[in-house]
């Protein structure tokens, strides 16, 4: 990690919700195996955000950045509190050869495209919080180039070990970007504790599909 503070972010890419990607940021991000989710919860996040867009009509550009940015984090929770405790999708993360797959993809690009910071990987979705190294000196690789490439690796490599076609993952994503160093450690401690907050475990330490980096425990 830099020596300077790892939330001094200077350029901001000019992206509506949910991709926002700051210059040197720390991004929260979850994916999902690819399933159909239900009618309602799409209509749900919908409305939500079209109550959200009528209420921002005739603020100012600074108020809005950061309603949006409180938006975006609130569809996240509700979409994730459905997520860990729908029982009609595919569990095929349980499966310890797919997820030594995309554990060893996550960790083959540590250092060469982002710093990996911590993860977790749920039966049915991950959870992962890197920092983007800068592809040149203004520019960071795309976090959207970086997931691109980690599902697809891990998407056929996973369907070779199940003997399937077809996708894997869910085209998606959601990203966040951690604005401060209490938000940094909120963050670490939801990935950490999110097997038991589904119920999977009573202590988050006993989950084998969870790390994080101790080093940046220490900052």
């Amino acid at each position: 990690m830099s020596k300077r503070s790892i939330f001094d972010y200077r350029i901001y890419y000019k992206r509506y919700l949910p991709h926002i990607q700051p210059k040197d940021s720390i991004l929260f991000i979850t994916y999902c195996l690819d399933f159909k989710y239900p009618k309602w919860l799409y209509y749900e996040l919908k409305r939500r955000k079209q109550v959200f867009e009528k209420s921002i009509n005739n603020i100012r550009e600074k108020e809005k950045r950061i309603r949006i940015y409180n938006l975006n984090k609130q569809q996240f929770d509700y979409f994730d509190n459905f997520i860990i405790r729908y029982k009609k999708s595919p569990d095929w993360l349980k499966n310890t050869k797919i997820a030594e797959k995309v554990i060893e993809n996550l960790f083959f690009w540590n250092t060469k495209r982002y710093n990996l910071i911590c993860y977790c990987i749920m039966p049915n979705h991950v959870h992962i919080l890197i920092k983007p190294l800068l592809k040149n000196q203004d520019t960071p690789f795309s976090v959207t180039e970086i997931i691109k490439n980690h599902k697809s690796y891990t998407g056929k490599e996973a369907n070779k070990l199940l003997e399937r076609k077809g996708a894997f993952w869910h085209y998606g994503f959601y990203d966040h970007y951690i604005r401060d160093n209490k938000e940094f450690f909120n963050v670490i401690r939801y990935i950490l504790h999110n097997p038991v907050k589904g119920g999977l475990i009573e202590n988050y330490e006993d989950w084998k599909y969870s790390w994080v980096d101790k080093e940046v425990l220490q900052l």
